[in-house]
């Protein structure tokens, strides 16, 4: 093991022993731990009842606040995702078509007041504010928000200071690939619950990490669909969901999906034109289909009435 991997193997941990869905205890999924590559003491639970999974043990919120550094996270040995200045450029399109969606979904006439919670470097905000939008960004990392401030000149709140933020202020609240980094899904979900406007919009996207089609077809034929080694990657995400999972969670929050889907066309274009990307859109639109199977899963959630 190389000392980056000793060093994440070594970050401080906690343990979760039952199902924040259901409350029943967890029964270890050695599965699920071989796919993420994990070293002990790290490893994978999975509820007898709803099938939800997650990490545990995991690290603790020293851990975390470790592994989400500059040095490790975005862009140290062992960094995942890699490129991430890549993949941010690639997000632009989508994301202000995802706001678009949205916007129309909530009918509302001029501007919005737009929170995202997890804003990483600060791109939505961006877009939110282009469009003549309010809108603000929550970010754990202080490595990230010194990014947003330098490349884009938008002062993200800290957890700290999003503690100030007042109840029913937003009519959007948007969560790109944040909720499963959290260590209670289900007290986030409640928290961004009591922010919204009674008519706003909860907007989220989470991976369908591993369940999916395109994951199973690498794993079967030996080119992929599960961790290549034990990295930064195989410990952020906190739990992994399931269409029927997420909004069981939505559901409990206090939310009711209008809108949830494991396909999304936008993020698998059909330009510029490849062999690739035909196979990719008609492959996970058919997965979405036939039985919940592509790749993500995003969701647009109003409040229960």
């Amino acid at each position: 093991m190389e000392r980056w991997q000793q060093a994440l193997a070594a970050l401080r941990t906690e343990l979760v022993t039952s199902c924040v869905l259901c409350g029943v205890a967890g029964t270890e999924d050695d599965r699920w731990k071989s796919l993420l590559a994990l070293p002990d003491p790290y490893a994978v639970q999975r509820c007898p009842e709803c099938g939800l999974r997650w990490l545990s043990p995991r690290p603790d919120a020293d851990g975390y606040r470790l592994l989400y550094s500059d040095a490790v996270y975005f862009g140290g040995e062992g960094a995942s995702p890699k490129r991430y200045d890549g993949v941010i450029a690639d997000r632009l399109d989508w994301l202000r078509r995802r706001l678009d969606r949205a916007a129309t979904m909530l009918r509302r006439d001029g501007r919005l007041r737009v929170l995202d919670y997890g804003a990483a470097t600060g791109e939505f905000v961006a877009l939110a504010r282009a469009a003549g939008h309010d809108g603000e960004g929550v970010e754990l990392s202080s490595d990230a928000r010194a990014s947003a401030r330098t490349r884009l000149g938008i002062e993200l709140l800290s957890a700290e200071q999003a503690g100030d933020l007042q109840p029913s202020q937003f009519d959007l609240v948007h969560m790109n690939h944040v909720l499963e980094h959290m260590p209670d899904p289900l007290a986030h979900l409640r928290w961004c619950q009591a922010l919204l406007k009674t008519d706003g919009l909860l907007v989220l996207e989470v991976p369908q990490q591993f369940d999916n089609d395109l994951d199973r077809m690498r794993r079967a034929l030996a080119v992929g669909g599960r961790q290549k080694q034990f990295d930064a990657y195989s410990l952020h995400h906190t739990y992994f969901f399931t269409p029927s999972s997420l909004g069981k969670m939505l559901r409990k929050a206090g939310y009711e999906p209008a809108r949830v889907t494991t396909f999304n066309p936008d993020k698998t274009p059909l330009w510029p034109p490849s062999a690739r990307n035909w196979i990719l859109r008609v492959g996970l639109g058919l997965a979405d289909r036939l039985h919940d199977g592509g790749n993500i899963i995003e969701a647009f959630a109003p409040l229960r009435a």
